[in-house]
């Protein structure tokens, strides 16, 4: 198994063959319904750009064929590696959402000024996202990503303005 590379978002990890005609199932990490649809080239991590020729089984766990690949041998060795996309890719599937990645790294501020912390991760609870803010000398705060508390994002200035919940 390749370590991840720098290139581009991971959209899926490969966990294995499926079958003997060249599949392997695919672990999502996308929340693109159509990330996986036929045609679509996705960079295989150690391996390179690989186009989808077909794709079977659930959204959730779905199993992918990859032209040039027809039997398990060759499935095998796609095994344990990252799928990507590229940010411009990503964000242009996002339909003007922001992306997880965008977000990670970013300082939050109270709307007050008060410097919070920083973002070290999103999660997904439910239908919702929760932005996990490292801060210092004390735990980590996690607080939904929902309009009522997220008041402002802002990439070029790296900064996220944020309301607690419990103040609102």
């Amino acid at each position: 198994m390749t370590g991840p590379e720098p290139d581009g978002l991971i959209v899926g990890l490969i966990r294995g063959p499926h079958g003997v005609r060249g599949e392997v199932t695919v672990d999502p990490r996308t929340d693109i319904a159509d990330r996986f649809r036929v045609g679509a080239t996705l960079s295989c991590d150690g391996i390179g750009p690989l186009r989808v020729a077909s794709v079977g089984g659930l959204s959730a766990k779905p199993f992918v064929r990859f032209d040039g690949y027809t039997g398990r041998p060759q499935a095998e060795t796609l095994q344990g590696r990252f799928l990507r996309v590229s940010r411009v890719e990503a964000r242009r599937a996002a339909g003007g959402a922001y992306l997880w990645a965008d977000l990670v790294g970013l300082q939050v501020l109270h709307t007050d000024g008060t410097l919070l912390g920083e973002v070290s991760e999103v999660l997904r609870a439910g239908e919702t996202d929760v932005l996990v803010i490292t801060r210092p000398a004390t735990a980590d705060l996690l607080v939904p990503a929902l309009a009522s508390v997220v008041r402002a994002i802002d990439l070029a200035a790296r900064s996220i303005t944020i309301a607690p919940q419990e103040e609102l």
